[in-house]
């Protein structure tokens, strides 16, 4: 946290000595990311959502037979408690990161947002409503303190290919998140369970991170699907955050040069798309209007030529 605040200082003094056509004021906030409790284990689950117990099913096997990501669910009522109890475990592991981090004053006083990254599990995404919850109830109405704070989900390329959607997956809107090439009707009770103050502290926006950018309009408009009704249309009140990686349909690896290669080609939808920004400018445009507002920025293989080049997209035509 000290080289984010350092790193924050050092750009508003070079900014106020910058002569460019800028803001008259300048602002640069530090967030605190939290990735997944997957992310803490060995192989790292972040992406697989394969939990050990008490946090899920069963732990993963090393030849990948024998995993599970779900409790039983071939009856209505089956896995349930268990489920809860795994909920609770998570909430725990939450909770007691969020403690240590604001032990120290100093650290705690220069965070502006929380991100909660890469989450792949709705059960998880209940556990950090809950676990914020608690948070605040237990140091003082601490979320208060911040500017805000998000929770931002992944999807792994190729939707229901994806190991991570299997069949025992089912749709069950409590058991899982979702395949982006095989929408369900629960797919929208995401935002429901975002939006449902029962449930925990709601958070001020909900993200998609660490996913191919031709996706986010299909989880998108998967997310919003129970907000449609006839009349008018009320914008989502969360912040949109949207940071692809720098992942795109086309991709090939290069083994001589070690580099990740895109011909800019048409893709199945039959569009051209030739750069990364302006795809997700594309995405941006067409989102603006059905959620209170959105940030924008990028995750792994997105690097400063390539946000600098979403700036200016972003200048021009936004």
């Amino acid at each position: 946290m000290k080289l984010a605040n350092d790193a924050r200082k050092t750009y508003l003094a070079e900014s106020a000595t910058t002569i460019i056509q800028a803001p008259p004021t300048r602002e640069a906030f530090v967030a605190l990311s939290l990735g997944p409790f997957g992310s803490t284990i060995s192989p790292p689950q972040d992406f697989d959502g394969f939990y050990p117990p008490p946090f899920g099913p069963k732990g993963p096997t090393q030849d990948g037979t024998g995993n599970t990501r779900l409790f039983p669910s071939s009856l209505p009522d089956s896995g349930v408690e268990e489920e809860e109890t795994a909920i609770e475990a998570l909430t725990r592991f939450h909770l007691w990161r969020l403690r240590a981090v604001s032990s120290n004053p100093e650290t705690w006083n220069a965070i502006d947002y929380i991100a909660f990254e890469t989450v792949p599990h709705l059960r998880e995404l209940r556990a950090i409503k809950i676990a914020m919850s608690r948070f605040d109830a237990g140091t003082h109405k601490a979320l208060s303190k911040l500017r805000g704070w998000w929770i931002s989900l992944v999807f792994p390329i190729d939707g229901e290919a994806s190991p991570q959607w299997g069949p025992e997956e089912r749709t069950h809107q409590t058991r899982s998140l979702f395949g982006v090439s095989n929408p369900t009707p629960h797919q929208s009770e995401i935002l429901n369970v975002v939006l449902d103050s029962k449930i925990g502290a709601v958070p001020t926006g909900l993200g998609l991170n660490c996913t191919r950018i031709d996706q986010f309009p299909s989880i998108l408009s998967s997310l919003i699907a129970s907000r449609s009704s006839e009349g008018e249309k009320v914008p989502i009140p969360l912040t949109l955050v949207v940071y692809p990686n720098g992942g795109r349909f086309g991709d090939t690896f290069d083994t001589v040069t070690h580099r990740w290669e895109n011909d800019g080609g048409p893709r199945p939808d039959g569009r051209n798309v030739t750069t990364w920004e302006e795809e997700v400018v594309e995405v941006v445009q067409k989102c603006r209007g059905e959620w209170k507002d959105v940030i924008v920025g990028g995750c792994c293989r997105v690097y400063p030529p390539q946000i600098k080049a979403l700036r200016e997209k972003v200048n021009e035509r936004l």
